[in-house]
């Protein structure tokens, strides 16, 4: 008989479209070959999507619970959190009713794992770990969420969104490391992640590890799909993603834009339209820059595939992208900025990885490339073996199994 494991996550995962449902839908798969999963989510409405949703998870024996909470931002709650010791996003995440399925299922089904996937769940674990201190509870640390906090603040302009960035990094700061002490194990998707937690709290380094997500390889894409075209992968509507698309533009393919043109390079954007990111971008000749809106796509695997390089412009957040890992799984040359190389050991430039920090650099790199082919197919090659050797699924389920458990069913 399996042991149950009650996990719990910030969003309906199904279908896995992006970094963040990714991240949440493979470990699920994997890990109830070890588990009797119990699946909660909050959910805006129950609505076809989520009955497609729970379909799917019993098709994998995993039992999906959605409750219906709205998790949309609200001005009005904004302003109740200033009496509140928790900070906002993480209090919009909280429901009393899914509590109160959480405390049923664990006594009903003698639940003793709790695996909580982003910090901004985690109350859920605590309140039941009160009601039961013999219970396991982990967390998985997408992100260090204080640290993306620090950094909106540091990179916005807007006065009245940086007080407000001040005020809920501090609470966040706070109370995620408390929470770090009443967690029994926390796991982090990246090594410099793993070494921020270290260095501030290095009396609780023997809960730290460090797990990398996985990604499934069901794609490598062909050479003669191939453009003179870059992608850059992104969700218009995280913050982060726009703030890091606007830099890369304005920073680094705009000052390039002699040598993009003369080799008749195309940038395409996924994700929004073109009235939706020109008033993100505050431009409104992007033609002219060679650069293209692709908006919302099906099939991201086709789309990647289309374009012969992709780009991560992040300049702010702290943990693995995983649209990184789903590139190197296809087998593409990535164009990453510092932030996204220092987040894993594994990834090396000119390598499996090109880092570029500025437009000079950028251009440098390409042309290397551009000159030389057999560098090119080096560097996708390496992509995919690092993702084959790394970033496996069933090893992370395994991790969990064995480590979390001792093995023992």
């Amino acid at each position: 008989m399996k042991l149950k494991l009650l996990f719990l996550a910030p969003q309906n995962p199904y279908p896995p479209i992006d970094g963040g449902k990714i991240g949440i839908y493979y470990p699920i798969k994997y890990l109830s070959k070890f588990f009797d999963i119990y699946f909660i989510t909050p959910v805006k409405q129950l609505d076809e999507n989520v009955d497609r949703a729970i379909r799917h998870f019993q098709n994998i024996e995993v039992k999906y619970l959605p409750v219906v909470k709205n998790t949309d931002d609200k001005i009005i709650d904004l302003f109740k959190n200033v009496f509140n010791e928790v900070p906002f996003k993480w209090y919009k995440y909280y429901s009393d009713d899914i509590f109160d399925l959480c405390e049923k299922l664990m006594i009903k089904e003698d639940i003793r794992y709790i695996l909580i996937s982003t910090p901004h769940m985690a109350l859920y674990a605590v309140k039941l770990k009160k009601l039961n201190p013999n219970l396991k509870i982990y967390l998985r640390e997408h992100n260090i969420e204080f640290s993306l906090v620090e950094q909106f603040v540091n990179l916005t302009k807007n006065p009245v969104y940086k007080l407000i960035g001040i005020w809920q990094f501090k609470k966040t700061k706070l109370l995620e490391q408390k929470y770090w002490e009443l967690f029994d194990k926390i796991f982090f998707i990246s090594d410099y992640d793993y070494e921020i937690a270290k260095s501030l709290r290095p009396d609780l380094v023997s809960k730290f590890y460090v797990l990398y997500d996985g990604f499934e390889i069901n794609k490598i894409c062909k050479c003669e799909e191939f453009r003179n075209t870059f992608i850059i992968p992104t969700n218009i509507n995280a913050i982060q993603n726009q703030i890091s698309v606007k830099w890369f533009i304005e920073k680094i393919w705009i000052p390039s834009f002699d040598y993009i043109k003369q080799n008749n390079f195309v940038l395409s954007i996924t994700s929004g339209s073109e009235h939706e990111w020109r008033k993100i971008l505050g431009i409104h000749n992007l033609e002219q820059f060679n650069i293209r809106f692709s908006g919302f796509i099906k099939n991201i695997d086709e789309e990647l595939c289309k374009h012969k390089y992709v780009v991560s412009p992040t300049i702010m957040g702290s943990g693995l992208r995983l649209k990184i890992l789903h590139s190197m799984a296809l087998g593409k040359v990535i164009f990453a900025t510092g932030y996204d190389v220092k987040t894993v050991k594994v990834f090396k430039d000119m390598h499996n990885i090109v880092e570029f920090n500025n437009s000079i650099e950028f251009i440098e790199k390409i042309k290397k490339i551009e000159e030389n082919k057999p560098l090119f197919n080096i560097l996708s090659k390496n992509a995919v073996e690092t993702i084959q050797k790394y970033f496996d699924w069933d090893q992370y389920a395994k991790f969990i199994f064995e480590n979390f458990t001792g093995g023992k069913s």
